[in-house]
């Protein structure tokens, strides 16, 4: 069966127009009291929780130099410091720099981006950052893309002025997110590597001021939990409620991998909270082996029901079930081409 071109371009988000209404569909949120595998290196947690108008989880910080500079290495990043420092402003070295070559296997089909009409932050120019972001992560074997997306979802959902200067503007921006969830997981990138992919004339100060930049519209203090790192919570406290399904964990983190990673891609995924995607995942993994009741106990001990998930299950199990035929065949293929799978 051909591909429908236009579902795709809606499951992508580019037939979105206008920023002002972004995430406005999203209204659920809910909370996690802790999560495993944030790793990001804090002092310590208040017991308070920002609520945005898009589904995201997160903590508020309380941000000491001393745990900042732990994070960043450089006295350029101490909390104090930037406070007291005037912001510099984000200037570029040409207006009308080539689009760089990147694999075709990775890109989104070109027909669907007018990159050079696009005069603000958008849905469209989400489907173009989250393209970059794959394409690098690809390329310098980073684990973070995900993230990286992630944050950028929650960048435009903050940002307060959309609009954009030039081009430019969006690849650099791409590889201060990757630049940026790497260091959120206690990574350090490998700065070189990461401009050299590029294929622009970026430095390593343009770098910072970006990251800076992507910071302060974070406000400083956010610690962003991403589906993954809820899935993991999730997960974890489901093979502790059930230790006889434990022994699937590898085969199963790389299905759930595989699922999150196309997931992301679908704009579709803000209309729910992250908890409910996360359990409803679970649930379709899991529902040849556990029966209803016991799973109904499962979600019960997290104020959860079958019938509350609905929704999110039927959006997760569309990828799943592609997931699971692609493995049994032995198919590798990336996550756009999963999304495009799924449009068929």
């Amino acid at each position: 069966m051909k591909m429908d071109n236009k579902r795709f371009k809606l499951m992508l988000g580019l037939n979105q127009v206008g920023s002002t209404n972004y995430f406005a569909s999203s209204t659920k949120s809910s909370t996690l009291k802790r999560c495993v595998n944030t790793q990001t290196n804090t002092q310590d947690f208040t017991q308070i929780d920002y609520l945005l108008q898009s589904p995201q989880i997160i903590k508020k910080v309380k941000v000491t130099a001393e745990s900042t500079l732990h994070t960043y290495e450089d006295d350029l990043y101490c909390y104090e410091s930037i406070q007291n420092d005037e912001s510099v402003p984000i200037t570029f070295q040409t207006k009308s720099s080539p689009i760089p070559i990147q694999k075709e296997i990775y890109n989104i089909n070109p027909l669907y981006l007018q990159e050079y009409n696009e005069k603000e932050y958008n849905y469209k120019t989400r489907a173009i950052i989250l393209n970059r972001i794959q394409d690098n992560c690809q390329n310098l074997n980073n684990p973070f893309s995900h993230k990286a997306i992630y944050l950028y979802d929650l960048f435009l959902c903050r940002l307060k002025s959309k609009t954009i200067n030039n081009q430019t503007q969006l690849r650099f921006l791409s590889l201060a997110m990757i630049f940026v969830a790497t260091k959120m997981n206690a990574e350090t990138p490998n700065i070189s590597s990461l401009l050299s992919q590029s294929s622009l004339n970026m430095t390593k100060q343009q770098l910072i001021q970006y990251e800076r930049l992507i910071l302060s519209v974070l406000d400083w203090h956010t610690n962003p939990l991403t589906i993954q790192d809820i899935m993991y919570e999730i997960i974890c406290r489901f093979y502790i409620a059930h230790p006889n399904l434990k022994s699937q964990s590898d085969q199963d983190s790389k299905i759930i991998n595989q699922i999150i990673n196309v997931i992301v891609l679908d704009h579709n995924y803000m209309s729910y909270s992250l908890e409910d995607l996360s359990f409803s995942i679970v649930f379709a993994l899991f529902q040849k082996d556990l029966s209803d009741d016991l799973f109904e106990d499962f979600l019960k001990m997290h104020n959860k029901t079958k019938q509350s998930l609905q929704q999110s299950l039927r959006f997760v199990s569309k990828y799943i079930r592609v997931v699971n035929q692609l493995n049994d065949k032995q198919l590798d293929i990336n996550s756009l081409e999963i999304l495009k799978l799924v449009c068929d």
